[in-house]
């Protein structure tokens, strides 16, 4: 064999045996490194057990949230409790205003709120003509009247538009008991109006007398009446305070629009709006609410017609 020969095949056996070796370092080195890569038994311990930590059953409340959730309950509870109580200590009036009560003693703020019933503004007022709406001749001209007592707000009043009866055919009766339990005191009768347009009149008119001398002459009768903005709105309306002089002789009681329904109210509180829409009259009504000593009791109020005047 040709000495050049041999030459060549000696260094690529040498070239050979240096690619195995290396392969077997690389070899070597490769599985050391995945084999420092693995897990060793203390650590797949740890994460096992931080496994099983989080694992707490989804009913099960953690200790530090509950204390949390109790400390921000309580928290909150104390807050709510002391800001009812500076309100009312501020405004000792609210509750007696809402629920027509005065607590500590003293007359019912309720009776007294001449900010939204108007006392008497109609007294001096005068008529040319009666435009009436309806004359309470009948039984079903009564029932047409609905009644709205106290019981809303669990009072025990009673009242009723009473139809005529043979001894009096010619008038109905507002009639009923206001009591004063459960913070009751308060007897009302309406009457609804198909959105009536009254902007030609100069206000509303009820014709009528004191059913029973001396007792119904000391009470203090209120006409309500409602626009379709009132009616959209539960409980407001306007009021308007009058007394009747004699069980003996008829009155027509005037209540013009411009004097008796500028102030709205709800519940015995001022309501942020104008006064009545006399294109939209949708309700009238007649009311007795507790006060004086004398409002409380029996009370009787007789109706001949109603309707607006000019």
């Amino acid at each position: 064999m040709p000495s050049f020969l041999t030459t060549t095949t000696r260094a690529a056996s040498a070239v050979n045996n240096n690619n195995t070796k290396e392969k077997n370092n690389n070899a070597s080195t490769k599985k050391s490194r995945q084999k420092s890569l693995k897990p060793s038994s203390l650590e797949s311990s740890r994460k096992a057990n931080q496994k099983q930590q989080i694992s707490v059953p989804s009913s099960t409340p953690l200790p530090g949230k509950e204390i949390i959730r109790k400390s921000i309950g309580t928290t909150l509870s104390l807050t709510l409790a002391v800001g009812i109580g500076y309100f009312l200590g501020n405004n000792p009036t609210y509750l007696s205003e809402i629920f027509g009560k005065t607590f500590g003693g003293g007359r019912s703020a309720s009776a007294s709120s001449e900010e939204m019933v108007v006392l008497n503004e109609g007294k001096n007022e005068t008529y040319e003509e009666l435009f009436s709406i309806d004359t309470m001749d009948s039984a079903t001209k009564a029932n047409m009247w609905r009644v709205v007592n106290d019981g809303v707000m669990g009072g025990v009043s009673n009242s009723a538009m009473m139809p005529p009866s043979p001894n009096s055919p010619g008038f109905s009766r507002f009639a009923g008991t206001v009591r004063l339990e459960n913070n009751g005191g308060f007897a009302s009768v309406r009457r609804a109006l198909p959105n009536s347009d009254a902007s030609a009149y100069k206000g509303v008119y009820v014709k009528c007398k004191a059913a029973m001398k001396e007792r119904d002459e000391k009470k203090q009768f209120l006409l309500l009446a409602k626009d379709a903005e009132c009616s959209r709105n539960f409980g407001t309306n306007f009021k308007s305070a009058f007394t009747v002089k004699s069980a003996d002789d008829w009155e027509v009681k005037l209540f013009p629009f411009e004097k008796c329904f500028k102030k709205g109210e709800r519940m015995g509180r001022p309501i942020e709006r104008g006064p009545i829409n006399v294109k939209e009259v949708t309700e009238l009504g007649l009311m007795i609410l507790r006060g004086e000593e004398a409002q409380v009791g029996n009370f009787g109020l007789d109706v001949e017609e109603f309707g607006f005047y000019v």
